[in-house]
Formats: C-alpha cells, sequence, structure tokens
C-alpha cells in the first residue's frame, strides 16, 4: 500500500477503542473495518467520527459465507458509502475500492466550531429553563444533529447517551465539535449554567440534578435503571420537584430508559417531546414514551433543536 501511494502513513488497529483514537487524531482518508468491528454497539460512535470527519471506510467481511452486519443493524442501514469485501477477495478489488475512495475530493472539510464567534446572532434570550435529552441507539448521530442547532448561550443542558465505558471522553469531543455551547462531560457537583452542555455517557453512576439551587449535577451509586447505567430515568425523575422549569425530549433508541421518567415530568408541568418514528434510527424509547403519554408531541429530527429552544422561551 505504501508503495503503491508514496508517502501516504498506514495505521493499523486491533481494538475500537484504539481505532477510534488513531482516526481522531490522524484523520485519515480512507479506513478499512474488519466487519466483526461493526457489529458491537460501540460501532456507532467510530461511523459518527467517521461522518464529522469525512473518512470513507470500507467493511471487509471474514470470508464469502459470512453475514454482513449491516444486515441485521439499523445503524448501517442508515449509513453511505459502505461497501462489503470479502478476505477472498482478489486483492485487486481492494485497490480499486482503494483509489476511488481515497482520491475522491472531501465532501465537506472537517472543521471544529469557533465558538467564539458562533451563534451570537441567534441566540436565544435569558431563561430560567433547563434541557434535558434522553438518548440510545442512534442517538450519536441524532445528538449531533440536534447541538448543531443551538445557540453558543443555550440554556443549561444535560444529556445521558447509553454507550460503551470507555467511550465517554470521545462522545463529548465529538459533540463539542459541532455544538456552538461548551460541551463537558458532566462531573458530580457541577454548578449547571447556560451556554453549557453537561454529557454522561458511560459513567459507572447515575447522573441527576440537586433540588435546590444554585442547581448542580450528582451523581449516585446504584444498581441499572431501566437497564441502563447512567439511565436516562434517573436524570429524568431528578428533574421532576423542578418539572415547570423543564424542557425534556427522548431521541432514537431500544428499549424504554427515560419513559416513565418523561411521564412524571409531564404530569409535574414540564415540557416533554419525543423523536419521530420516521427520524428515528430504532423507534423503541421515544414510542414508549408516545404510548405511554410521557411526551406531549412527537417531532422529526430536523426540528427537534428548533422546538427544544422555543419551548425554553415561554
Amino acid at each position: 500500500m505504501e508503495a503503491t501511494y508514496p508517502g501516504m502513513q498506514v495505521l493499523l488497529a486491533n481494538n475500537l477503542m484504539m481505532a477510534y483514537n488513531q482516526a481522531e487524531a490522524g484523520q485519515p482518508k480512507f479506513a478499512f473495518v474488519e466487519d466483526g468491528f461493526t457489529k458491537l454497539p460501540e460501532f456507532e460512535m467510530m461511523m459518527a467520527l467517521f461522518s464529522a470527519l469525512d473518512i470513507r471506510w470500507v467493511s471487509v467481511m471474514d470470508n464469502q459465507t459470512s453475514t454482513p452486519a449491516r444486515r441485521s443493524s439499523p445503524l448501517l442501514d442508515v449509513g453511505a458509502g459502505i461497501f462489503e469485501l470479502t478476505k477472498s477477495d482478489h486483492p485487486r478489488a481492494f485497490s480499486q475500492y482503494f483509489d476511488m475512495m481515497v482520491r475522491a475530493p472531501r465532501r465537506n472539510q472537517p472543521a471544529t466550531m469557533n465558538k467564539s464567534a458562533s451563534g451570537s446572532a441567534n441566540a436565544a434570550p435569558g431563561s430560567d429553563k433547563i434541557i434535558l435529552i434522553g438518548s440510545s441507539t442512534g442517538g450519536v448521530e441524532a445528538l449531533r444533529s440536534v447541538l448543531v442547532g443551538f445557540p453558543i448561550n443555550c440554556p443549561p443542558t444535560l444529556i445521558v447517551q447509553h454507550t460503551g465505558k470507555n467511550f465517554g471522553r470521545g462522545l463529548v469531543s465529538l459533540l463539542d465539535r459541532v455544538c456552538p455551547a461548551k460541551v463537558s462531560a458532566a462531573e458530580d457537583g457541577m454548578t449547571i449554567a447556560p451556554g453549557n452542555v453537561y454529557v454522561a455517557a458511560g459513567q459507572p453512576r447515575h447522573m441527576g440534578l440537586t433540588p435546590r439551587k444554585p442547581l448542580r449535577t450528582r451523581f449516585k451509586d446504584g444498581p441499572p435503571i431501566s437497564g441502563h447505567m447512567p439511565s436516562v430515568d434517573a436524570l429524568f425523575m431528578s428533574a421532576v420537584p423542578m418539572a415547570k422549569h423543564v424542557v425534556a425530549t427522548i431521541l432514537t433508541g431500544m428499549g424504554q430508559d427515560g419513559a416513565q421518567g418523561l411521564l412524571e415530568l409531564r404530569r409535574a408541568g414540564a415540557k416533554t417531546f419525543a423523536q419521530d418514528e420516521k427520524s428515528s434510527v430504532v423507534y423503541g424509547m421515544p414510542r414508549v414514551a408516545w404510548e405511554l403519554g410521557g411526551a406531549q408531541q412527537q417531532v422529526s429530527l430536523a426540528r427537534m433543536a428548533g422546538t427544544l429552544i422555543q419551548a425554553c422561551k415561554t
């Protein structure tokens, strides 16, 4: 490969965490991905990074009889430009795909948000509202879509995203690339403030809010709730005492985490939403929230950011 493309560096990774770190640091133009990696739940983070950095990639199967991961993965079904090759394919096939993809111009230049100069013209007026978001499968891309539409001084926003324990920091870095506001990994005792987004993902404790002002993040030990740690339900339930100041939504994901908490928030006076079926990668958590009565409105992903910000103004 290096002889065919002089000056090109080839990086190898034998696990997904190493591959993610190398891709984030090196921003390669192309990646061959073992099909087994694409079957891991954490590969959602890898796909989001590839998308953010405009990295082309090819899924390589073990042999001709393997079942491609994308046949059973809703995440891969929404991907674009994914090719399935087998290790027994002629090496020329790899070379052809590589040459076609690596020499194509990038659709966009990977960029980091200039937070000091972005979003001020569209900033929301002062508000005493807070935004709570829960998401799972498909949520990484959904969160990127939502946060890019937030103003630089958005209401304090707390997020619980189901992801692997080693990928929390990567998720924060990924979201901070696109969000005008500051995105940080949530820690115990943080005072929440406008213009900040706090993310709990992969932590071994549940995130919630303290009941008294100034509002602070609170992390508690305990068993999984609704099958997850941290849990969306734990975050939502902790905010019930201040529900009239809460705008909450559930995005794409499997299971029912957050549905009961969203219902309790709505009953206590919060404004509540759920992502609609058409725009959800997995219409599980939003469906349960809607059918249970927790969400007062279903909203498409494209309209979610504007809906949440507008709800904070009224």
